[in-house]
């Protein structure tokens, strides 16, 4: 048995390094199809999930890879908001009884003038139909019912989440665990800005060493 863990942000594989310089908790595509890759043919595939979410795109990247995967088992044991809800649609899924699922609307930045603008607003409703799909598929119900309900961003427990078809089953009776939801972003663009002058710095100083290592090997010889 093979299992992936959808925790902390969904990111794009480009910025792990961010996540790890920080020592954040992240999921990022590269990371589960390395776990999909690495299962043997009929292993079952778990997939636990406790995330507030991310990159909507990187999660429609590894719900995409995980449908490719007739084994797959989902386990939500907290929450699966955002881009996180989408990767839950994967596969036959159970909740926790005190897990939550979160569906709302794709947001995005976006800056210029009013063209530009509409331009950023058409985009982000093709977005939202594109993640309406996953739940549409996965729950048989309506596509504007699902996206009235995105619109108005929608929590659903654990008994709603069954019997509105986003999850199969709740897992049994367990205690309840402690759960923190941040739907924001851990690492900002600031972040990542900060990541890279220290990171830049720690290689100074890395430099710097090498040099005063060589100098002291030529004063002693």
């Amino acid at each position: 048995m093979a299992t992936v863990n959808i925790k902390g942000d969904i990111i794009p594989n480009d910025l792990t390094w961010v996540y790890e310089w920080f020592g954040f908790d992240h999921t990022s595509p590269a990371m589960v199809k390395t776990v999909i890759d690495e299962a043997a043919e009929d292993e079952t595939i778990d997939v636990i999930i406790n995330s507030g979410g991310g990159y909507v795109m990187a999660g429609q990247e590894i719900y995409t890879e995980l449908t490719k995967n007739p084994n797959v088992n989902i386990e939500i044991q907290s929450l699966a908001g955002s881009a996180a809800s989408v990767i839950a649609m994967a596969g036959h899924s159970r909740i926790s009884p005190v897990g939550m699922i979160m569906i709302h609307n794709v947001s995005g930045r976006s800056e210029g003038d009013y063209h530009d603008m509409q331009k950023s607003a058409e985009i982000l409703k093709n977005m939202n139909a594109a993640m309406a799909n996953a739940y549409v598929q996965k729950t048989g119900m309506d596509r504007a019912e699902v996206l009235r309900l995105m619109d108005k961003e929608t929590w659903l427990t654990a008994n709603q989440c069954v019997e509105m078809g986003f999850c199969d089953e709740i897992m049994g009776e367990e205690e309840p665990m402690l759960m923190t939801a941040s739907l924001g972003l851990q690492v900002t663009p600031d972040m990542i800005e900060k990541a890279k002058a220290e990171m830049a710095q720690q290689e100074e100083l890395n430099q710097l060493r090498e040099i005063t290592n060589l100098l002291v090997e030529i004063d002693e010889s």
